[in-house]
């Protein structure tokens, strides 16, 4: 399976409340989960959060939650910690199912540009070119 993982966390230091800030009439971080959910590649759609908020939209989009532990919540807490996080949780999840990740497309809920091309672009690149 092809899988994308979004990261976004409830506080931010520079402009807290981002993730869900509106932009056009959506919260920004809609623009990176449709552009997940919408890929052609992509099989299931992944956010790992502590937010509430973004629990929220994450599952009025279709998308499934990973609850962030409040160790990779904090401002000292690395971007790559969540992600191996989030992988191992979508590891087991999947291996329940049977099924294993062929790929993983990690995006952030701050990137409002991504589109579901440019994933999809990605990840025939990636098939094209595994080494």
């Amino acid at each position: 399976m092809i899988v994308a993982l979004l990261l976004g966390r409830e506080d931010s230091i520079g402009f807290p409340g981002k993730n869900i800030f509106p932009v056009l009439g959506r919260p920004l971080m809609e623009y990176p989960l449709r552009a997940a959910l919408h890929a052609k590649f992509v099989d299931a759609v992944y956010v790992s959060t502590d937010s509430d908020k973004i629990k929220e939209i994450a599952r009025r989009n279709g998308a499934f939650v990973i609850d962030r532990p409040a160790y990779l919540c904090t401002k000292e807490a690395l971007g790559e910690d969540a992600y191996v996080h989030g992988y191992s949780y979508i590891r087991d999840a999947l291996k329940k199912k049977g099924a294993d990740i062929e790929l993983m497309v990690l995006l952030f809920c701050n990137a409002p540009t991504i589109t579901s091309e440019l994933i999809d672009q990605g990840i025939e690149v990636l098939r094209d070119n595994p080494e």
